[in-house]
């Protein structure tokens, strides 16, 4: 029987770009999550006595690999090492291979794998025989199907298993196409695990073998919900395999949708926003709340503006004190089934064309190059130009800011 842990995509040294607007206290508690996360995956691996730990790509956030980074690496697997537990890695497009020469040396427990897909043999306690193949990136961009160069299986090993950063050809992933395989390519190999990295949800592709992606080991951006870890995983000849899901990180982000039926106040609208971060609250775990208004009828104008400009999140945060919960985010949910301009319809088709027409990137970029001639925006601000997710925010929150506008005011009219 062996037993390991599968793990992937750490992105250590993370910059958590967009959220330095968070809390000092609060913005380094997340930035120091990620090292968190893994140092609670070796705790694990050590309580559970695994025979190795495996780690499918990414190990870090960028090629130029801080030496923090991989500082406190190091000192993982010296901790994993001191308990006798190898460790098996590949690096992926965000940490590929780059330069030796800055790269700090990792005790004998640790193998790298090379360039082009390769093997390793590993013999547990009990004398059996695991093989264990694998490639890290030499570059950025692998686009060749790699998985076609993977040997089969070994004939002398009881377990064999694949470690394979990559894109599942066909899914709905938004992360990049790289070393692309499908089901069938990994089924056709006829090994007994497919340890995968790369998309950074959790998900079993399949389940005899298991081909797993055990997501990334912490949520770094409000795209990213639900609990993150790593796999534990025990596998013993003539027995089906069995998988355990870990959950190790410090920070989780969450999203709820309230509904304001009946509330009319700005005391009872506090006292349900309040009552929602409460009953979030998790043990020993930071919770990181968005949370969207609905059906918010009853609520006076003044109140919604308290909801816009940031004076109600404010105070719920004050409010909250050293509590694990933080709302990082309160909005209004849009009334889809308004027009805008119901008795209008040229304005309509008019609204509707300008905010399509801000979709196209060089139209975007151009309303904002003024914004980032700014010496302070473009220093500080500057990967937030192209960001894509921030665009769609903004153009949401834009058309709601105009639609309860133009709304109350017609409401006033007519009142």
């Amino acid at each position: 029987m062996i037993r390991f842990i599968h793990a992937a995509d750490l992105h250590l040294d993370s910059p958590f770009k967009g959220l330095k607007q968070l809390h000092p206290t609060l913005f380094e508690a997340v930035y120091q999550s990620t090292f968190q996360s893994f140092q609670n995956i070796v705790t694990s691996a050590i309580e559970n006595k695994i025979d190795f730990l495996l780690i499918s790509g990414d190990i870090y956030d960028e090629e130029n690999q801080s030496v923090k980074a991989q500082a406190f690496f190091r000192d993982q697997m010296k901790r994993l090492e001191e308990a006798d537990i190898m460790v098996y890695l590949l690096h992926g497009n965000h940490d590929f291979m780059g330069r030796n020469s800055l790269r700090i040396q990792m005790p004998p427990n640790v193998i790298i794998f090379d360039v082009k897909p390769e093997t390793h043999l590993f013999k547990t306690r009990g004398n059996e025989t695991v093989a264990i193949s694998g490639f890290s990136y030499p570059t950025r961009w692998v686009k060749e199907r790699m998985i076609e160069q993977y040997p089969k299986r070994h004939r002398q090993a009881e377990f064999h298993i694949g470690m394979l950063h990559g894109y599942l050809e066909g899914s709905a992933s938004k992360e990049g196409v790289y070393a692309p395989f499908s089901i069938n390519d990994l089924l056709d190999l006829s090994y007994d695990y497919w340890a995968l990295g790369h998309i950074h949800k959790r998900e079993i592709l399949y389940s005899s073998p298991f081909i797993l992606y055990p997501g990334n080991i912490q949520g770094r951006n409000p795209n990213e919900t639900g609990a993150k870890g790593a796999y534990l995983i025990t596998m013993e000849k003539g027995s089906e395999s069995t998988q355990e899901f870990i959950s190790t990180a410090p920070i989780n982000w969450k999203e709820k949708r309230l509904s304001l039926e009946s509330v009319g106040s700005l005391q009872s609208l506090y006292a349900k926003i309040e009552e929602e971060c409460e009953r979030e609250a998790e043990e020993n775990q930071k919770i990181l709340l968005s949370i969207t208004l609905d059906e918010y009828l009853e609520l006076p104008k003044d109140v919604i503006k308290k909801i816009q400009d940031g004076d109600l999140l404010a105070g719920i945060n004050q409010s909250m004190g050293q509590h694990m919960v933080y709302l990082y985010k309160l909005i209004l949910a849009p009334k889809k089934e308004q027009l805008l301009f119901r008795y209008d319809e040229s304005m309509q088709d008019s609204f509707e064309k300008s905010g399509q027409a801000f979709l196209d990137e060089e139209k975007y970029q151009d309303t904002l190059q003024d914004l980032f001639k700014n010496s302070i925006i473009r220093g500080r601000f500057s990967e937030l130009e192209n960001d894509k997710e921030l665009r769609d925010e903004i153009l949401e929150a834009a058309k709601r800011v105009l639609f309860e506008d133009i709304a109350f005011e017609e409401g006033e009219e007519t009142s």
